[in-house]
């Protein structure tokens, strides 16, 4: 049994990302024991995840992911006819169980009736799904590989803001303090007659709007550490430890070779790779004529999803670069305004507005690093298999 994470319960779902939890409910992962090192599942099963082990720990413990790994099981070996001839044999189990009735007069006739009507249509339904059928064990497991890959995508996206969440939660917490002081002095200065009791109010409803912010940012942030803890594993109030993120080098990006990604892209793309396969397992020409449409199409629309998101990056990294030269000239600021303080030419309102301009930038800087890994992430995302196929994505 696993050591501090736990996995979800509820809501498994066939295709789709996560799944309510049972808090304490611990399961364990169906891969063999000597599929890793003893090292290697020690580190999965602390109590601390670590960024770059997210792609273990969502194949180990995902509930969504598991699941359909066990479904994949009834895929394993199957070609296109077998699958049909599952929806044939549902059809036929259908058909079997169809009782029409034979006396108007009964008064259960109208929902007898209806009953078999409806049996009848999903019976036909299920026919024309085998007849019109293009999966096989291989699209199958496309699909499923997709839907990992989105949960790893998405839950590093989810722990990159979760961490932006914490600074500006922690920025909150600084302009919290900066307001306080306001309000001291307004009140101060209302009792020398300098200021209002209409100013007063104000600096006051100023502050606990503020307060009112960091409750709802609270919330917001918990709501993230629970989306991310039922990903990896966790019961949803667990609470791990969260490792660093890793920085993204300007040298890294200038490196890439945008035609070399899209041709990437294309080649590894998991939606592109099932039209593929659903056209070669496809007997209508109709389908057939439909899917040719749709690979075209995809090509084309993967891209320019590849060529927008290296731009979202190069923009990115502009707005990280372009941070960091305001931090600079912050500093200078900072430091001329602790010299007027430490000489009593600044006041204290001063000083501490001046410390939570220097904090903002700080922040400013720290959040555009976490937006620049985002945005990497998604580009390298959608290089691997995950770039939008269809222009509706």
């Amino acid at each position: 049994m696993r050591k501090g994470k736990q996995c979800a319960a509820a809501g498994l779902a066939f295709l789709l990302a996560l799944s309510a939890a049972a808090p304490g409910w611990a399961a364990e992962t169906d891969s063999p024991e000597f599929s890793r090192t003893p090292e290697e599942w020690a580190r999965l099963q602390d109590n601390t995840l670590e960024y770059d082990e997210i792609a273990d720990l969502i194949h180990e413990y995902n509930v969504t992911v598991l699941n359909n790994r066990v479904s994949y099981r009834d895929y394993l070996g199957k070609d296109r006819d077998d699958v049909a001839q599952r929806y044939r044999d549902a059809a036929q189990e259908l058909r079997d169980s169809i009782e029409y009735p034979d006396d108007p007069t009964d008064t259960s006739y109208a929902t007898m009736l209806m009953a078999a009507q409806l049996n009848e249509t999903q019976a036909k339904s299920l026919e024309e799904q085998a007849d019109n059928n293009v999966d096989d064990a291989q699209s199958v497991y496309l699909q499923y590989e997709m839907v990992e890959a989105n949960l790893v995508l998405s839950t590093k996206l989810n722990l990159i803001s979760y961490e932006q969440k914490l600074l500006a939660n922690a920025l909150t917490q600084e302009n919290k303090t900066l307001l306080e002081t306001q309000y001291q002095v307004v009140q101060a200065q209302a009792g020398v007659g300098s200021a209002t009791q209409l100013d007063v109010l104000n600096a006051r409803q100023a502050l606990e709007q503020l307060e009112s912010t960091v409750i709802a940012d609270e919330k917001d942030t918990q709501t993230l550490k629970q989306q991310i803890c039922l990903a990896a594993g966790w019961s949803y109030d667990a609470d791990p430890e969260f490792g660093p993120l890793p920085q993204v080098s300007e040298e890294e990006i200038t490196a890439i070779d945008l035609q070399s990604d899209i041709a990437r892209a294309i080649e590894n793309n998991y939606s592109l790779k099932i039209s593929q396969r659903q056209y070669e397992n496809s007997t209508s020409a109709a389908t057939r004529e439909n899917l040719t449409n749709t690979i075209r199409e995809s090509k084309q629309n993967i891209s320019s999803d590849i060529t927008g998101k290296y731009q979202s990056l190069l923009e990115a990294l502009s707005a990280y670069q372009l941070a960091q030269t305001q931090l600079q000239v912050e500093a200078q600021t900072m430091a001329a305004t602790q010299i007027r303080y430490q000489t009593g030419a600044a006041s204290q309102l001063e000083y501490q507005q001046e410390t939570y301009n220097m904090a903002s930038r700080n922040s400013a800087v720290e959040t555009a690093a976490l937006t620049l890994l985002s945005a990497w992430e998604t580009y390298q995302g959608a290089v691997n298999g995950l770039a939008a196929a269809s222009a509706s994505a």
